[in-house]
């Protein structure tokens, strides 16, 4: 499966065409907005329709924009538009486009993204958190949400400088989170949890390796959870401040940072595998950064 951009897409005409097809009113009316263009003028000149695709099918889509049908906010910016197919749903595909968004909204520099919607139940699950009720242009009441786009533990106070200039744009934890965002790949995570790696779940298995280049840039120590399973899941202390980049492979359960142990590279790259999994990343990381200036 594929995610796509609607306006960047080389068959925009196609894929309106499955949106057509849509059961559901909000996306009928969501047709009918890009089909007389006015779009943009209800969301915003920089707002987007995210589609997940399956070959030619329309699996999922939502849209990212500074605007949604609440008037008279400064809340910004939103996920709206939200709708898995049928025949799709139960497989938590939507997570795919939510994480799609919450990037978009970090590389615009927001940390909050909102949501308006009558349910209940839904997008607690993906970590969103009930703010307030206001009330829509069509006067209905709706329930507002927030949702971290950072998603790992400890980003609030991850705002150390980095201590080297090695990486341009990398100043911060949270800037290196969003270009690992995109680097994080199933041959830089532990080989023995490989096969369960998804673009879903791009933190799985990621952790020592992140950990340690993350202490390359901003100093300070790794420590490290005993796992059931065995070995450690590391993270950075900078002194009184820590932080996971790879949390969210826990899917939102905090592990017991409390019961720590330093961790040294000496002892983690004894195994090949595992130091050449860190070059590969602290050599695409690397790219990356010098590419984005």
């Amino acid at each position: 499966m594929v995610i796509i951009d609607y306006e960047n897409t080389v068959n925009p005409g196609f894929w309106l065409n499955r949106l057509s097809q849509c059961d559901w009113t909000a996306g009928q009316y969501l047709y009918q907005q890009l089909k007389e263009g006015t779009f943009h003028e209800h969301y915003g000149e920089k707002a987007r329709l995210l589609l997940l695709t399956d070959g030619t099918k329309l699996v999922s889509f939502c849209t990212y924009a500074a605007r949604d049908d609440i008037p008279d906010t400064e809340l910004t910016p939103w996920m709206g538009f939200v709708y898995t197919a049928p025949e799709y749903r139960g497989r938590r595909l939507m997570g795919r486009l939510i994480a799609e968004v919450k990037a978009l909204a970090r590389e615009d520099g927001y940390d909050t993204l909102w949501i308006s919607t009558g349910e209940t139940g839904l997008y607690e699950k993906y970590g969103a958190v009930f703010d307030r009720m206001l009330r829509s242009e069509r006067e209905d009441d709706c329930r507002i949400y927030r949702m971290n786009t950072y998603g790992f533990f400890g980003w609030e106070k991850a705002d150390m400088p980095a201590r080297i200039a090695d990486y341009p744009g990398i100043g911060i934890p949270r800037d290196m989170y969003n270009a690992l965002w995109h680097l994080w790949k199933r041959e830089t995570c532990a080989p023995r949890m490989q096969k369960d790696w998804s673009e879903e779940n791009r933190t799985l298995g990621q952790c020592s390796i992140t950990a340690f280049l993350a202490q390359d840039i901003f100093g300070g120590l790794v420590y490290g959870v005993p796992l059931e399973e065995g070995g450690y899941h590391c993270f950075n202390v900078i002194g009184d401040t820590w932080f996971d980049l790879t949390s969210e492979q826990f899917g939102g359960k905090k592990p017991e940072y409390s019961l720590k142990w330093e961790q040294t590279r000496h002892d983690h790259f004894m195994k090949e595998e595992k130091k050449a999994r860190y070059e590969t990343l602290k050599a695409a990381l690397a790219g990356w950064t010098k590419a984005a200036r």
